[in-house]
């Protein structure tokens, strides 16, 4: 759920008649300023009230109401249509005298068309006012939220020193703070940002890693740090061009286009051959934290305690996502949930995570892995729950070569002073955990004998390594046999095939991908995308009146008619009108949703067009709503104006003659 759709959802109940609220945040500022604004729009007063303060405004000649049950006792005096703001109210809540006066005016709250909003960091409601009152959680601030911090943050710190971000590295930084309020969003850009005149990899790190705070205080989640990145991985070439690939789904792009978000992948394979070290690439790739549940760790011996932990678990990787779930062994995780002699408990815990691996709204994406498919549940294979499944076999030569070349040059040795092509060769069949141990054991010797490492110490320890799929030689054969119809391969069998899979995925993947980021906003709208075309419109024609608009969008959807748009705030205040529903819809919901913003326009700009409504002019906003409709000229861009929206955030539709 959005900021507009937590706005909308109170703003229908307390039309309604609800009169009981309780609503769940840590951001009691944020939340004041967007229900005054409510409040405003839909002519409400505004009562804020704390244990310290008292009520804002207070009654004229009343007593001090510190107290709660001072406070509910003067609610009746208030004037009708008023909303009262109760901020930490949930400790009094457990005093049955203040339940009991809860109860008493519960009717004459909804004749006097008056509701109470308990605010906090809980929204348990007492048993005695379950009937009356409806707990909802609201939602941390959104990436456009996030913006208006960020601009804050780089205005203070780089104070115009640096060079403007560009888009792509905007949306990392924005992505790198969700799930975090705007106050620990600001705290950690200006400690990321900080003591640098430009942007590395160290900051987007920097940013993850802010996350940890969140998940400490729960045992059923690991964080792991961002160490490894896709270059760290020998080989697996057809796998990483997928996770790159996947990982463009993320931008706000492709949310425009309306791409779905990617659910995960599941990764199949032999032992020690890189399986666990993708899953922490991955991560680092999409800057998003790495999570790492251990399903052992969410049973429990009372009943319903591990449908519980899991549920809570869950709710914190959301709260926290963006991120990366990395499930290790997914097959031993989930052992005992098979159709014979399951367990019930394990069974339950399937079916909720298969559910809200299908359901799930958040970007959160699953990394599994698996040695074995044995234990796995069949349903957790269907199409659906990941967005593919791969492969990873014994690397081959190349790969070898590749991978022996990462563990010396990570360990400070040249590769090109050693004969890596001669000892890829003679490691057929070993593993990638296996040459990284080879590496490490002929150093180890080396060192012992206190001389440089050289070619021999590495046949050497090559020599005296039996590799798995020698010891194991049958469960591998069987797994490449099961996987041969139904995996997807994650490195091609040889190089020549490897070179022609790279050329038909250039010509069949990625070019329509780059076609598609560089599409006209014309083919966007011709196609029916047109959240993406208007978005793509203003970024090329910044500043757009609402005339030019309609004339743009005219052939792609209903763009001319009787409805127009005002202010919500005061809807005398008219942007425009004669244009059609879809039209008008589109627009609404954009500015909304913080993807487009409202920005004063000259006069001339609308003469120059020939354009105009017959409307006396609007002058400066004021607190005070106009007395008769009057126009507003404005137009549309993708950044918000420098004070910020104000009273421009938000927009309704009308339905007005003439323009």
């Amino acid at each position: 759920m959005t900021t507009v759709e937590a706005l909308e959802n109170l703003r229908s109940r307390m039309q309604s008649q609800y009169t009981m609220l309780f609503l769940k945040t840590w951001e009691e500022d944020r939340w004041e300023t967007a229900i005054a604004e409510l409040a405003q729009e839909t002519d409400r007063g505004l009562v804020t009230w704390t244990a310290t303060s008292g009520p804002q405004p207070p009654l004229p000649n009343a007593e001090d109401a510190f107290e709660p049950l001072a406070m509910l006792s003067q609610i009746a005096s208030y004037p009708k249509n008023h909303l009262f703001f109760l901020k930490d109210f949930h400790p009094y809540l457990r005093d049955p005298l203040v339940t009991r006066k809860l109860r008493d005016i519960a009717a004459s709250l909804a004749e006097d068309g008056k509701t109470l909003l308990f605010v906090g960091p809980v929204n348990e409601v007492p048993l005695e006012l379950q009937k009356e009152a409806v707990p909802l959680d609201l939602p941390l601030p959104g990436i456009e939220e996030h913006r208006d911090v960020l601009a804050s943050v780089l205005a203070d710190v780089w104070d115009g020193r640096a060079q403007p971000l560009t888009e792509d590295e905007e949306e990392r930084l924005l992505k790198g703070v969700l799930g975090l309020t705007t106050r620990e969003s600001r705290k950690t850009l200006h400690r990321a940002l900080s003591g640098r005149d430009a942007l590395n990899e160290d900051v987007f790190a920097a940013l993850v890693n802010e996350k940890r705070v969140m998940v400490q205080g729960s045992d059923l989640l690991d964080f792991y740090d961002l160490d490894e990145g896709v270059k760290d991985v020998g080989g697996l070439d057809g796998l990483k061009d997928w996770i790159v690939q996947r990982s463009e789904a993320f931008s706000s792009r492709a949310r425009e286009q309306g791409i779905p978000i990617p659910k995960g992948v599941l990764l199949l394979g032999v032992q020690g051959c890189g399986k666990s070290l993708t899953a922490r690439a991955t991560a680092k790739l999409l800057s998003f934290p790495l999570v790492r549940l251990d399903v052992a760790n969410l049973l429990s011996g009372d009943r319903g305690g591990t449908e519980k932990n899991l549920r809570e678990v869950l709710y914190l990787i959301e709260t926290i996502s963006p991120a990366v779930l990395w499930l290790d062994e997914i097959e031993k995780g989930f052992a005992g949930s098979g159709e014979s002699g399951q367990d019930a408990t394990m069974s339950r815990l399937v079916g909720t995570f298969l559910t809200w691996m299908e359901d799930r709204k958040a970007p959160v994406f699953v990394v599994a892995t698996a040695n074995s498919v044995t234990g796995l549940p069949p349903e957790m294979l269907r199409r659906g729950r990941f967005d593919e499944m791969f492969f990873i076999d014994l690397p081959n030569y190349h790969e070898r070569k590749h991978i022996i070349s990462i563990h010396l040059g990570k360990r400070g040795w040249k590769a090109e002073k050693f004969d890596v092509a001669e000892l890829a060769t003679r490691s057929e069949g070993y593993s990638g955990a296996e040459l990284e141990q080879v590496v490490i054991s002929a150093m180890l010797d080396a060192y012992g004998q206190k001389r440089l490492l050289t070619d021999e110490d590495l046949e050497r320890s090559r020599d005296q390594t039996v590799p798995l799929s020698v010891t194991m030689e049958e469960k591998i054969f069987q797994l490449r046999e099961w996987a041969a119809t139904r995996c997807r391969r994650a490195t091609s069998d040889s190089r020549v095939t490897q070179m022609l899979e790279e050329e038909r995925r250039r010509g069949e993947d990625i070019e329509p991908v780059q076609k598609a980021k560089t599409a006209a906003w014309s083919n966007l709208a011709e196609l029916g995308q047109t959240n993406a075309a208007m978005v793509e419109y203003l970024r090329k024609f910044d500043g757009a009146t609402f005339p030019q608009i309609q004339e743009a969008f005219a052939p792609y959807l209903e763009a001319n008619g009787g409805l127009g748009l005002a202010l919500r705030a005061d809807p005398n205040v008219v942007l425009w009108v004669g244009m059609g529903q879809s039209l008008t819809v589109l627009l609404a919901e954009m500015i909304e949703g913080k993807r487009i913003y409202v920005h004063p326009a000259e006069m001339e700009t609308y003469k120059a067009q020939n354009k105009g409504l017959k409307l006396p002019l609007a002058g400066p906003l004021t607190e005070e709503r106009e007395k008769r409709p009057v126009w507003l000229p404005s137009c549309l861009r993708l950044m918000p104006p420098a004070g910020g929206s104000g009273k421009f955030a938000r927009v309704a539709r009308v339905k007005l003659g003439g323009s």
